[in-house]
């Protein structure tokens, strides 16, 4: 294994989830009782949650995928993220989440933000924040009630009242930071991990919440970074590269105004923006991991978004993170499902060990 600094003080600990993403092609059973097996392992270590993309543009299924998850854990969350409010009727998604609710035993999770590749894809652009929030209401209402309205609809469930269920609100701009810190349980912040950009996305939260009258106590804020972990340090770096090329641009599509974007990367930034190929979307060594690269973006995103090398690597960022204000991470690890069970254990095994493992 490769060597790590010694194990954290007592006190300073971190919080961590995962998400996964399978890129191979199909999914057999024999893949089925791979991703149960891998929950598991993220359940030994201690994960506070698990994930899995939803959107049928690049990935299989998501409801099926965290049914499988959920088989494999017995403390560890679990649910998609993120959702949005188009691809996903409100009444099928309060269904959704009560039935993993109850598979285990209190522990699903949403997260949902406005949409990007999966309402693309099907025609729409993203949801406004209006919608998005008549979204969670009504998802909240039927879960709590059996009934609940979206959009002049009465949507009703007949699966019985259950108790809440955690949702999250991915935001990347200064206003839907501000709405999830007004009505998320959590929000992923996917704003980026440089020490102003951090501070920036925090006081944005609580202000958000603030103006609701809720304690800004009451919203976890989590860090969305992008992530790759291998003993190759090389390979990690080129493989993070197109989920940092997919961030930047739907976390920049709406303009690097007020965003803490360097002025000396404004055109770059706009013109990639403009020349982005959603065909390309997450897609190794295509299109926009190439543009990303000949704009002379790509170590722009890697600070602000990126953590990619070995377990030493990662847990020198780790602490970088934390000394900036940063104690819940949203990680990722994309590959085949050899590739997961493998940095998972590195991450298990020579990264978690140095912040403290379990809960």
């Amino acid at each position: 294994m490769t060597e790590v600094p010694q194990r954290e003080k007592a006190g300073e600990r971190m919080e961590f989830a995962m998400q996964f993403t399978v890129v191979e092609p199909g999914f057999t059973r024999g893949h089925a009782f791979e991703l149960i097996e891998l929950a598991r392992m993220a359940d030994d270590y201690g994960l506070h949650s698990i994930g899995v993309g939803d959107t049928g543009f690049r990935l299989n299924e998501a409801a099926a995928r965290v049914t499988l998850l959920a088989l494999g854990t017995k403390r560890t969350f679990v649910g998609m993220r993120p959702t949005n409010p188009w691809t996903r009727d409100p009444q099928i998604t309060a269904a959704f989440l009560a039935t993993i609710d109850s598979m285990t035993e209190g522990h699903a999770f949403m997260e949902i933000a406005t949409g990007d590749s999966a309402a693309h894809s099907i025609g729409r652009k993203p949801s406004t924040r209006a919608r998005l929030e008549e979204y969670v209401s009504c998802v909240r209402d039927v879960l709590a009630t059996g009934h609940g309205r979206f959009e002049g609809r009465d949507i009703r469930s007949f699966a019985g009242p259950r108790g809440p269920v955690r949702i999250s609100i991915g935001a990347e701009g200064p206003r839907m930071l501000r709405l999830a810190g007004g009505i998320g349980d959590a929000v992923s912040i996917g704003t980026g991990l440089t020490p102003e950009v951090v501070g920036w996305s925090l006081a944005q939260v609580e202000q958000g919440a603030r103006v609701r009258g809720r304690d800004p106590a009451e919203v976890e804020p989590w860090f969305t970074v992008r992530s790759v972990l291998d003993v190759d340090r090389d390979a990690a770096r080129g493989r993070v590269r197109a989920s940092l090329a997919s961030i930047l641009h739907h976390s920049m599509r709406h303009g690097v105004e007020g965003r803490l974007v360097p002025t000396q990367h404004h055109d770059a930034v706009r013109e990639y923006v403009r020349r982005y190929v959603l065909a390309d979307h997450q897609h190794h060594g295509g299109a926009n991991d190439q543009l990303m690269e000949r704009l002379g973006l790509t170590g722009f995103a890697m600070r602000r978004w990126g953590m990619a090398g070995d377990p030493a690597d990662w847990v020198e960022r780790i602490r970088q993170l934390r000394a900036c204000g940063v104690r819940r991470m949203w990680l990722a690890n994309r590959g085949s499902l050899a590739q997961l069970r493998r940095a998972l254990q590195l991450f298990g095994e020579d990264v978690l060990s140095s912040f403290g493992r379990g809960r």
